[in-house]
């Protein structure tokens, strides 16, 4: 089985939140894109997510805008839910 090379960062501001995942295995792509998927549907919130590649892997990421983020926990729970199922065990602040 291939070793997790997955990594996090939460960037905060007032009224913005990003979550930053990088991964160096090409196969997490598809992975992430899914957990992504699912944790939408299943909390009913649709953020903005981009993905860039490079040549070893790539970086997904999710942002939640004022609108979500001010009035909300749950783009916190968004980020929670997807570090858990990616099995990401810590996250970086910045």
């Amino acid at each position: 089985m291939a070793q997790n090379k997955r990594s996090a960062e939460v960037r905060m501001e007032e009224g913005y939140m990003n979550l930053a995942i990088s991964y160096s295995n090409k196969e997490d792509r598809a992975l992430i894109c899914d957990v992504i998927g699912d944790i939408e549907h299943e909390l009913d919130v649709y953020p903005e997510v981009t993905h860039k590649r490079d040549e070893n892997g790539g970086t997904f990421n999710v942002e939640f805008s004022e609108e979500v983020y001010v009035h909300s926990r749950i783009p916190g729970e968004f980020i929670e839910k997807v570090l858990k199922k990616l099995n990401i065990d810590k996250c970086e602040e910045v």
